[in-house]
């Protein structure tokens, strides 16, 4: 009678060893998915600071031409243009900028800037203006600067903005 007890011991330990195995596989596919869900979440954060940090370099770019009176040029008509180096269809592709790293980014076709003069050759300010409206007229510009590394997986970005520049009357 032992010898049938010891048989049905061993069975017991059998299928044990069999729900361990299942258990052990079940907790190394919960594992698995983890460290995916985790990796998509690092991805994702990653892309978040690579476009925070397009806006910033085409923002940067925008407020260091805005800072320069030299890139809103009040000479010429609608339509002309200024570009920063390497683009096509402008009047003036010498866009000055002072700032090195940006020149640096600039000169290595990361950054790029486009002036275009908008509206008329001179034109009342706007009333929204305060100042003595009756003794200034005004030119406006578009700054179009992009940001460019996507070959580098760092994202691309576009700003537009617009610029009022008062002219004394003569």
């Amino acid at each position: 009678m032992s010898k049938r007890f010891i048989a049905g011991k061993h069975k017991q330990q059998g299928a044990i060893l069999v729900i361990a195995l299942m258990f052990l596989v079940a907790i190394t596919l919960f594992t698995v998915s983890s460290m995916r869900s985790s990796n998509i979440g690092l991805h994702m954060a990653q892309n978040e600071e690579s476009r925070l940090a397009a806006i910033q370099a085409a923002q940067a770019l925008a407020d260091v031409i805005v800072a320069n009176p030299a890139s809103t040029p009040v000479f010429g008509k609608s339509g002309f243009t200024a570009c920063t180096a390497g683009q096509q269809g402008c009047d003036r592709d010498n866009l000055p900028i002072s700032d090195p790293t940006i020149a640096g980014e600039v000169a290595t076709y990361h950054l790029s800037a486009r002036v275009e003069r908008t509206g008329g050759e001179f034109q009342p300010p706007p009333r929204a203006v305060e100042s003595s409206i009756d003794k200034f007229t005004s030119a406006s510009f578009r700054v179009v600067t992009t940001f460019d590394r996507i070959d580098d997986g760092l994202g691309r970005q576009q700003i537009t903005e617009g610029v009022l520049v008062l002219v004394p009357k003569q």
